[in-house]
C-alpha cells in the first residue's frame, strides 16, 4: 500500500477502509476511524489492530448478511456492475445513526484487485438510551445463559422480529422503540439477519 493511497484513504469522508479481491482488509482511514472507535468503546480497534490483515467478513454477523455482502463483492468482481450502495443503521445505545455504505472495486486494467468500503452517515440523532443496542452487555449475557431466547434484528435497519423467539412465518418486523413499548427486553440472544423490507432493498443495492 504507497503513501499516497493511505493519505487518499484518511482524507475521505465517512468510515472507509480498502480491501483486497478476497474481502482481506487492507487499510483504514485512520483519523475517522479512531474517533469512531473511541467513541463507541472500540478503543482496542484505533490504527486498524486486530483488523487490518483480517476478513471483513469475519467482523458481519449473520449468514445471511454475510452472503449478502458476498453477493456484491462477486458481481462487482465479475464487471456486471460499478459499485453497490445500501442504506444501513449503525446505533449505539444513546444514538441512531442512519448512513449509506457504498462498496467500489478497485481495478488494475480490467481485473478487478480490491475494493474500497466507505460508510457515510447521512443522519444522526441523541434518544433516550435503548440498551438492546449494547451488544457488547448483550453478548456477554448470552455468554452466561444460553437459555435466553433468541431476538433476530435486521443488520440494515436495526428493526427485531416481534416477540423474540418468533419464526419469519409468525413474527412481526417493527423498531426497538416499538419492541420495549410491547413489553421486550434485553435480556436475549441477539441473531442478526435481514428483514425482507431490506431484503428488497439490498436486492437493488447494485448499480450497473
Amino acid at each position: 500500500m504507497t503513501a499516497a493511497i493511505e493519505h487518499l484513504i484518511d482524507s475521505m469522508d465517512g468510515i472507509v477502509f480498502m480491501t483486497a479481491a478476497d474481502g482481506t482488509i487492507l487499510s483504514i482511514g485512520k483519523r475517522n476511524w479512531n474517533q469512531f472507535a473511541l467513541e463507541n468503546g472500540g478503543a482496542g480497534m484505533c490504527d486498524g489492530h486486530g483488523v487490518i490483515g483480517r476478513s471483513m467478513f469475519d467482523f458481519i454477523s449473520g449468514d445471511d448478511v454475510r452472503e449478502a455482502y458476498r453477493g456484491f463483492f462477486a458481481l462487482l468482481r465479475s464487471g456486471s456492475a460499478r459499485r453497490a450502495r445500501l442504506m444501513s443503521r449503525c446505533d449505539s445505545p444513546t444514538v441512531r445513526r442512519e448512513l449509506w455504505i457504498v462498496i467500489t472495486p478497485m481495478q488494475q486494467g480490467s481485473v478487478v484487485d480490491g475494493f474500497l468500503v466507505q460508510s457515510l452517515t447521512v443522519a444522526e440523532s441523541v434518544r433516550p438510551p435503548i440498551d438492546l443496542f449494547d451488544f457488547q452487555a448483550i453478548l456477554e449475557r448470552s455468554r452466561r445463559d444460553r437459555r435466553l431466547p433468541i431476538l433476530a434484528m435486521c443488520s440494515y435497519c436495526q428493526d427485531v422480529r416481534y416477540p423474540s423467539g418468533s419464526s419469519e412465518r409468525d413474527g412481526t418486523w417493527l423498531p426497538a422503540e416499538d419492541y420495549y413499548h410491547l413489553g421486550g427486553d434485553a435480556n436475549v440472544r441477539i441473531s442478526h439477519g435481514i428483514c425482507p423490507a431490506c431484503e428488497e432493498q439490498s436486492a437493488q443495492a447494485i448499480a450497473c
